[in-house]
């Protein structure tokens, strides 16, 4: 049976290619786990290809906006620290993720920003964001409660 696989499946091929595998394995697996479509549905693979091109754009131009505004951005946060400035909750790349999008509005993945190890003290951070090619820097700083 000729399918058009919808996602990358190893030893098979890779997405929006035509293949040909057998009934059972195109009829109980690929389709109906929507990893593929039978290749009669040709006209419609045209169109997710085109969908596709058009998010990973908006995406890119997203994630370009982004970067500008937290380019230089500072964020300052009040956090309950012990007698030797330790912070009683580490800061990791998702709970910086979290309050970039609640204290400044911008949306990043927490993939993108670059920690080493979370942030356990008090004190004054820069913390380098990575998307791409692409490489900013946004400043952190943590005062005791």
């Amino acid at each position: 049976m000729k399918v058009i696989l919808l996602k990358d499946i190893k030893g098979v091929g890779r997405r929006f290619e035509e293949k040909n595998v057998s009934d059972g394995y195109a009829m109980n697996l690929l389709i109906p786990k929507k990893l593929a479509v039978p290749a009669s549905e040709a006209g419609q693979i045209k169109t997710l290809k085109e969908n596709e091109e058009k998010e990973r754009v908006g995406e890119a131009r997203r994630i370009d906006e982004a970067v500008a505004k937290i380019s230089g951005t500072e964020v300052i946060l009040t956090l309950k620290a012990n007698e030797k400035n330790h912070l009683f909750a580490s800061l990791t790349a998702q709970k910086l993720s979290e309050i970039l999008k609640k204290e400044k509005g911008i949306d990043i993945n927490p993939s993108y920003i670059v920690l080493k190890q979370p942030i356990k003290e008090v004190g004054k951070f820069e913390v380098p964001v990575k998307v791409g090619e692409k490489e900013t820097k946004f400043t952190v700083v943590i005062q005791s409660q």
